[in-house]
């Protein structure tokens, strides 16, 4: 069966009309229809059923079938493509959020730089939602991923490396800061330095105010952690952050919250990824070494 020829009735599938697929493959329409009529012939079968009152068809059941087939042989080949050039020395794209980035990663970079991996690595940086989309695009090769919640996937492979917790965070002067423990009517009525959209911590906030029946309205923005940092130390609001990242702010007074907000920080790769042997020694570090 010649490729070609199936790239011929894949197009055709999709604009249903022989005159497009010439246009669209730069081939004249002829070859277009002597490609199907191959295909019908070595599989001895109808394919298409054509319109005489348009200039539209259909596709037969058989059709229909190899439709189906096509497509996932034009998948299996880009992804064959994708594969070899990956093993051929392509950079390793690794996925890191901009918090786990600066205050969980770097604690790795030692070991990746000894197993000389560290310069096959392209870091990719964006927040971990957006993160699982490209992970599952192909877009990056594997990432670490934040979550609110331990990763169960059927489309990625997730291993757990490290759980954290979210504190209040507040200037040392600050009157609640002499409690040990919060709830959440402790900190209702303050006003709250906030990180941007792309920061877990914003759906962390904004969900802890809507579960207990009223908006988070008293707030101020910015997408700048060390910006946030400074404004809560310097008492204009109080936040919510991941211990990680102000756990050794001396300027702050941090404090768990009653009942704790955990973050979770994985490894995922896609399911039937392949690894090179550069991603298997990236993984052996990410997920041998403890954390604390």
């Amino acid at each position: 069966m010649n490729l070609r020829d199936l790239e011929y009735f894949n197009c055709l599938c999709k604009t249903k009309n022989f005159t497009e697929t010439a246009k669209i493959l730069y081939v004249s329409q002829p070859s277009v229809t002597m490609a199907l009529h191959r295909l019908e012939k070595e599989l001895n079968t109808k394919l298409i059923i054509r319109d005489h009152s348009s200039t539209k068809f259909s596709l037969t059941d058989t059709g229909k079938i190899l439709e189906k087939h096509v497509i996932n042989i034009f998948n299996e080949i880009n992804e064959t493509k994708f594969e070899i050039s990956r093993a051929a020395g392509r950079k390793i794209k690794l996925g890191v959020p901009p918090i786990i980035g600066a205050y969980f990663f770097p604690a790795f970079m030692e070991q990746l730089v000894k197993n000389g991996t560290a310069e096959n690595i392209e870091l990719v940086e964006t927040g971990s939602a957006a993160m699982k989309n490209l992970i599952l695009s192909d877009k990056v090769d594997m990432a670490l991923i934040g979550s609110l919640a331990p990763i169960k996937s059927k489309t990625i492979n997730a291993t757990l490396l490290k759980t954290d917790e979210f504190m209040v965070c507040m200037s040392k002067n600050h009157i609640i800061s002499e409690k040990e423990r919060l709830d959440f009517k402790d900190i209702a009525k303050e006003k709250f330095i906030v990180l941007g959209d792309s920061y877990i911590h914003n759906k962390v906030l904004k969900d802890l105010f809507l579960e207990n029946g009223t908006p988070l309205t008293n707030f101020y923005c910015t997408d700048e952690i060390q910006t946030a940092k400074s404004l809560i130390s310097s008492g204009l609001g109080i936040g919510v952050m991941i211990n990680m990242a102000v756990k050794n702010v001396d300027s702050l007074k941090k404090l768990p919250l009653k009942n704790p907000i955990l973050f979770y920080i994985s490894l995922v790769i896609k399911r039937n990824h392949y690894m090179t042997l550069d991603e298997n020694k990236i993984t052996n570090v990410l997920t041998s070494k403890n954390i604390n």
